[in-house]
């Protein structure tokens, strides 16, 4: 009988332990589903009651902390920081709190301190690009140089995103291409076209071509669009000659074809056997309404192909493709030759090549003869000497629009073995 009474008497304790702790679940449930409603809140005021409701969940301190960072509008950094330190108080080992804190230290000027945090962080999470990048600029902006490039070196490797702004910080920091190079950068043919790119934009020829040689050691696959912003730079200082080399040393990585005439001439592919570059020192074109432009393999005067352009009436064109730029030197004397044929051109105004300074037309601009109606291949030729100011000419197929009523343009014109040769001193 005995037994018969506490047996009972332990059931109604383990049920009202049960019950107790149901009860405490349901209410700890409710107590963190409130914290958690108004933690997911825009509202900030929100913010502090899911903190006051639920105060050892860190993220609710982290919240808080970012908000009187970030707000302009109600920002109190020295509430943040106290924000921040319960967070990281709460979680210990977080790198991302512990970034933050950092950061709102060292916008009161507290460097001492946001340097522990920044080492924090790192030690919590050694492979971050984030982490890296963060302390690395903090470095950046406290002037201690070689440790800031080894943070952004780690930084720009864990994530290349980072490659271009990487580059930017780094130079404005020290304008040092073997810096750049050797302590910022990873020695990747990437790393060092994003360096040209760079270098070129913010117009730097003789560091831009420190990093060319550099990657012409590794023979890359060209980036055009980088190619073509660098020789543009080195023609706009002047630097004619490198620009030259810069642009043969490039198709000789690719394996473009050579120059016509055996190489004699100057200008690049002029049997357009390689197709258009639309840029550096090659051929050019652009769409324009009115007229097709496209390669024949049909009719051709040598080699594979030509060029032809083909009009179709609806328009009084000017019309001024391919192009292309060709270095020359100043008081030489220059032939030029191209093969011009014709079919059907109408009105007045035909084709015809022009061959002037870019720069200025005044320095030079020659013509050859205007060219209507059918032709066979026709040689069209034109001597001249550029002056002391001209270093560069352009070689382009013209059509200038006509002055006459009935000035709309159609037939095809075809172009081939364009040249431009130097026959010697001037005349």
């Amino acid at each position: 009988m005995p037994q018969g009474f506490a047996n009972p008497s332990r059931r109604w304790i383990a049920a009202a332990i049960v019950v107790v702790a149901a009860a405490w679940l349901c209410y700890a449930g409710t107590i963190r589903g409130l914290a958690g409603f108004y933690g997911a809140s825009s509202n900030a005021a929100d913010w502090v009651l899911a903190a006051r409701i639920e105060p050892a969940n860190p993220e609710n301190w982290y919240r808080l902390g970012r908000y009187r960072q970030l707000d302009f509008d109600h920002t109190d950094i020295p509430l943040a920081i106290s924000y921040y330190r319960r967070a990281v108080a709460l979680n210990p080992r977080s790198p991302f709190y512990k970034l933050d804190l950092a950061s709102a230290l060292e916008m009161v000027g507290d460097n001492a301190e946001a340097d522990k945090y920044y080492r924090g962080a790192q030690t919590d999470f050694p492979i971050s690009a984030e982490v890296s990048w963060k302390y690395g600029n903090f470095l950046l902006r406290q002037q201690r140089l070689p440790e800031a490039y080894a943070e952004i070196h780690h930084a720009v490797i864990e994530e290349p995103k980072l490659m271009p702004l990487a580059i930017s910080r780094a130079w404005h920091s020290d304008p040092d291409v073997q810096v750049l190079l050797d302590q910022v950068l990873p020695d990747t043919i990437s790393a060092d076209w994003e360096a040209l790119k760079y270098l070129a934009g913010a117009q730097q020829p003789s560091a831009a071509l420190t990093v060319w040689q550099k990657l012409l050691a590794k023979r890359p696959s060209i980036d055009s669009k980088t190619l073509f912003a660098f020789t543009d730079l080195l023609v706009k200082q002047g630097q004619f000659d490198e620009a030259g080399t810069v642009w043969r040393q490039a198709m000789n990585i690719e394996g473009r074809l050579p120059s016509a005439q055996n190489g004699i001439s100057l200008v690049f592919d002029g049997g357009f056997e390689g197709g258009l570059s639309n840029g550096g020192f090659g051929w050019q074109q652009t769409d324009v309404l009115g007229a097709d432009f496209e390669f024949d393999t049909v009719v051709k005067h040598s080699g594979e192909r030509s060029a032809r352009i083909t009009f179709d009436g609806s328009a009084n064109l000017t019309y001024i493709y391919p192009f292309q730029n060709v270095l020359v030197t100043p008081g030489t004397h220059y032939r030029f030759s191209g093969y011009l044929r014709t079919d059907q051109i109408s009105t007045d105004r035909g084709v015809q090549f022009e061959i002037f300074d870019p720069q200025d037309t005044k320095q030079l601009n020659v013509y050859t003869p205007n060219e209507t109606g059918t032709l066979p291949w026709t040689l069209e030729q034109a001597d001249f000497t550029p002056g002391p100011q001209t270093h560069m000419v352009q070689i382009r197929l013209l059509r200038q629009p006509s002055q006459r009523f009935d000035n709309k343009i159609s037939g095809t014109a075809w172009v081939d073995d364009v040249s431009l040769v130097a026959v010697g001193p001037a005349q």
